[in-house]
């Protein structure tokens, strides 16, 4: 099995590149929340607005889209995005609900793959997400300014 393994990673290391994942612990609320309203500061640098506790890991991973298409009446023809899926043999804890940041994309996961090998060991994960779209812009901005001031400048 430790061939398939190695062999099955040479495509992520092919096309992989480095990702941010916004880990997010929705147990732990940031202090921007308001207590009435329960919604957080917009443009708070702690939660990147987002209203819970978060950790920043950057991850090597593949990134394929999958796309459908459809023809009809008056639609003509069409393609659209449905889901993204990325790849990665980096350990992580990411898990729904958490963002990855990749370059201009950004997605929220949706769903986590443990795929196994015969010895039932971890060989990478698929991680399936769709497009985050509400304040994609502020949340680019924010942890740009967040990662410059940890000495991030890349």
């Amino acid at each position: 099995m430790e061939w398939f393994d190695k062999n099955i990673r040479k495509p992520i290391d092919l096309f992989s590149h480095p990702v941010w994942f916004i880990l997010r612990d929705k147990e732990i609320h940031c202090p921007c929340v308001d207590h009435v309203t329960k919604v957080p500061d917009s443009e708070c640098p702690i939660c990147l607005g987002l209203g819970d506790k978060i950790s920043l890991a950057r991850v090597n991973a593949a990134h394929q889209n999958n796309r459908i298409s459809f023809r009809g009446d008056g639609v003509g023809f069409s393609e659209i995005d449905i889901v993204n899926v990325y790849y990665t043999y980096a350990k992580t804890s990411i898990k729904n609900g958490d963002i990855i940041v990749d370059g201009e994309d950004i997605d929220v996961v949706k769903d986590v793959y443990y795929e196994h090998s015969g010895d039932q060991k971890t060989v990478y994960w698929r991680i399936e997400t769709v497009p985050f779209k509400n304040g994609k812009e502020r949340l680019k901005k924010l942890l740009a300014s967040t990662l410059r001031k940890a000495g991030y400048d890349g």
